[in-house]
């Protein structure tokens, strides 16, 4: 067993008796769905604002007009556009397999664990999204196209590298690239992006309470923030830039970037970086700092849910209403 599953395991004991703080050690939580969408044919309806049903191995979801939010395993998110299906073949977290039945997903992965993997089925092609990118994978005309990071396509003998600024053409006797626009988007990015958004306030607000109850992380996961009703993205280290232009901070990058500097002395020439990750780097999603790692210990814990502060700090991209945060029917529209 990996020390990433293993640590994964850890924190759902511990996270049991915290209000669901942490998300089991296994891919497929439906984070948020707006109008109509359904699992294995049953409508998906939340019961509360804690309340997140999970996929099974096997277990397919659908959209009519509505949209989804499904959670992996951690830092990669999966949207699922209108009239879309997608199937959850295998939910291991260091082994995500899914097949896409109809319409179109978008997948935005920020953390590669080494010997990890992501697949996605599209007919006879299987694509390898084990890589930190943003991807838009559509079933017919089947087609990936990569806004940011690289995919590996494999059918028929062949495997093909499709890489940033490139879309290719799948399910033909030919993988065939061609470049495209990435500035041109539709309702459907817009939408995924501003998700990205909600998620990383509640990221910041979640951070900054880890921080300030000194709980000490050892790797990156999902974690609750009852505030927004919602779960976040949690680097363990460091400052991940989402390709949507939103960051994820960890527990010492609040520190590092919005805590005041801490004056040591007049002989010290200068201020000093206090709290628990002073001197610490910081870098983006092109190599976090070597600096230091935390010990392993407890999760947040979730205090009792209170009004959700607005998410205007999240900033809305393109002119589509905004969706909303962790929950049905917030801020619905399109």
């Amino acid at each position: 067993m990996s020390f990433y599953r293993a640590a994964l395991l850890v924190a759902v004991s511990l996270g049991a008796a915290c209000a669901q703080d942490v998300i089991s050690a296994k891919s497929g939580m439906i984070h948020y769905t707006e109008g109509v969408v359904t699992l294995d044919g049953v409508e998906v309806v939340k019961k509360n604002s804690a309340d997140f049903p999970a996929m099974k191995e096997g277990a397919e979801l659908k959209t009519t007009m509505g949209r989804a939010e499904v959670l992996l395993s951690p830092g990669v998110f999966m949207r699922v556009a209108e009239n879309s299906g997608v199937r959850l073949v295998k939910n291991d977290i260091l082994d995500t397999q899914l097949g896409i039945t109809g319409g179109s997903l978008l997948i935005e992965v920020s953390e590669a664990e080494k010997n990890s993997a992501l697949s996605v089925a599209v007919g006879e092609t299987k694509l390898d999204l084990g890589r930190r990118g943003l991807y838009r994978i559509d079933f017919s005309p089947a087609q990936v196209r990569v806004y940011n990071g690289s995919a590996l396509a494999v059918a028929g003998g062949q495997t093909v590298t499709v890489k940033e600024g490139k879309e290719a053409t799948l399910n033909t006797a030919v993988i065939v690239q061609s470049k495209f626009d990435k500035e041109e988007t539709d309702a459907f990015y817009r939408w995924a992006s501003r998700r990205s958004g909600y998620i990383a306030s509640a990221n910041l607000s979640a951070a900054k309470r880890t921080y300030d109850n000194g709980t000490s992380m050892a790797y990156s996961n999902w974690m609750y923030n009852p505030y927004f009703g919602m779960f976040t993205y949690m680097p363990y280290r460091g400052l991940y830039h989402s390709p949507f232009g939103y960051s994820y901070f960890s527990p010492g990058a609040v520190a590092n970037v919005f805590y005041r500097p801490v004056y040591n002395s007049p002989s010290s020439g200068g201020f000093g970086g206090g709290g628990m990750d002073a001197g610490r780097g910081m870098s983006d999603m092109g190599g976090r700092s070597s600096g230091g790692s935390y010990s392993s210990g407890s999760t947040m814990s979730a205090p009792a849910v209170s009004s959700a502060p607005a998410a205007a700090a999240a900033g809305a991209r393109g002119g589509d209403g905004g969706g909303g945060g962790g929950g049905r029917g917030a801020g619905g529209g399109r």
